[in-house]
């Protein structure tokens, strides 16, 4: 769909990488927000019935680009279960079930764009539940795009710290920042390339 305008949906507008995200690709496609109680479009991505509600009610849609969703950052001794569950049915399978409904609505060549982060790969105090939600995300898109082959194109961006944003600052002390614009570069060019099943790391390489 190069070179084509998009109808896109990018759930997580409003956050800083949603915002980034909807600037970079407003200038090219129409692009509406969506979100639980703010934006264009409602949906809840926790939520499987909010999820096919919506499809149903956009199913022109081209692609979906998340930025959304929760991980409790905790010390691995003071996890719940209740906190196990709450990020792996927010992050993880909320992106998840955006695939696996979309796949069923939309039409053949849609787009889904995910989000991780750099936790996959590296790691900080408290955020095992991060490192597990990331990775898992990791390998549902690599194994989802060879499903989906020839009927959709699913990505990942796995972005690191965001410049500017206080509130990871004490948990990412000592890794490098980069600006929610440049993160935002990844979530094109995923949407526009012609690739699925990649993970698109964006985050200024740690020092080993």
């Amino acid at each position: 769909m190069k070179g084509k305008t998009m109808k896109v949906l990018v759930i997580g507008g409003r956050g800083v990488i949603g915002s980034a995200v909807v600037a970079l690709l407003s200038a090219t496609h129409q692009v509406l927000v969506g979100g639980r109680s703010s934006g264009d479009v409602a949906v809840d991505m926790t939520d499987p019935a909010s999820i096919e509600a919506m499809y149903q009610a956009h199913p022109d849609l081209d692609a979906v680009v998340v930025t959304a969703g929760h991980v409790p950052f905790k010390p691995l001794s003071q996890l719940s279960e209740a906190d196990w569950q709450d990020g792996l049915n927010d992050k993880l399978m909320g992106q998840v079930r955006l695939v696996q409904s979309g796949a069923r609505h939309l039409k053949a060549g849609a787009v889904f764009v995910l989000t991780s982060g750099l936790l996959e790969r590296e790691h900080i105090r408290g955020g095992s539940c991060a490192s597990l939600v990331n990775a898992g995300l990791a390998a549902f898109v690599r194994s989802a795009a060879q499903e989906l082959w020839g009927q959709a194109r699913v990505n990942l961006v796995s972005p690191g710290p965001v410049a500017g944003d206080e509130r990871g600052a004490e948990a990412f002390a000592g890794f490098m920042s980069i600006s929610s614009e440049q993160i935002a570069q990844s979530y094109l060019r995923a949407l526009s390339q012609p690739l699925s099943g990649k993970v698109l790391e964006v985050f200024a390489e740690v020092t080993r």
